[in-house]
């Protein structure tokens, strides 16, 4: 990272709470997630490298916007020109404008991804990605994650210079753990948790993000359960034994 910006040390991943506002992630993670064998994964090129990647495009005269209309009309993926204090460019992806899986084509998601981080590949960029609103219904398949690292070749991770997962939860760091021996100690070193949105503007401009009403509820939901003290376990009355009423 930038001189001015030493790396930020990585939070104890044991001390993640969920928050209690109704979103939870527990429901994230299935047998199928668990069973992703790394190794078992053959070989694919990059998305770019293939020969049929303007077919599958639908043709490089047509608009970005109309080819991959379905995917952009969700805002899914938004780029800042220069969000962070050093003017880089700022790819920011929330999840929770993820559609159901049944209203997305993943494949079509990655390529669309692809092809705009190729559009500022060329410099030093930064990825921010908000993990609030991610459910077991629009979550993309563990597997598909591993192919995006892989489809996303060195040029993309070269000049990236920070991957920020804001609102981490326990789910991230199962994640993060399936994927520890998949990916290289200069990628890992890029990879930063951010509890809060106070802390992000360490990094950044937060101003410059823009960031909708859903995610800055949630910031503040999280950050007042989090500074809220604990309640000390109550004393049983005279009249209790363990807790439980005792007959007299």
């Amino acid at each position: 990272m930038d001189s001015t910006h030493p790396p930020e040390p990585h939070p104890n991943l044991g001390e993640f709470e969920d928050p209690v506002d109704g979103y939870a992630d527990d429901d994230l993670l299935t047998p199928d997630d668990l069973s992703v064998s790394v190794t078992g994964m053959t070989p694919s090129r990059s998305f770019l490298e293939t020969e049929e990647f303007e077919t599958e495009l639908g043709g490089l005269d047509e608009p970005f916007e109309d080819i991959f209309n379905d995917i952009s009309a969700h805002e899914i993926i938004q780029v800042i020109a220069d969000g962070d204090r050093v003017g880089r460019p700022i790819v920011v992806v929330y999840a929770y404008r993820l559609p159901s899986n049944k209203e997305i084509d993943h494949s079509r998601l990655l390529q669309y991804l692809t092809q705009i981080i190729d559009k500022i590949v060329d410099q030093d960029y930064t990825i921010v990605y908000f993990h609030y609103g991610l459910r077991s219904h629009n979550k993309p398949p563990v597997r598909w994650l591993f192919q995006a690292y892989k489809q996303l070749d060195r040029r993309f991770k070269k000049n990236l210079k920070a991957l920020y997962v804001v609102h981490p939860t326990r789910f991230i760091r199962i994640i993060f753990s399936l994927f520890k021996g998949f990916i290289s100690s200069k990628f890992e070193n890029k990879f930063h948790y951010v509890m809060c949105i106070d802390e992000l503007e360490n990094a950044l401009s937060v101003s410059r993000l823009n960031l909708p009403s859903p995610i800055r509820d949630h910031d503040k939901t999280f950050s007042n359960q989090s500074s809220r003290p604990e309640t000390p376990p109550s004393q049983p009355l005279p009249t209790q034994q363990f807790g439980v009423p005792l007959e007299l």
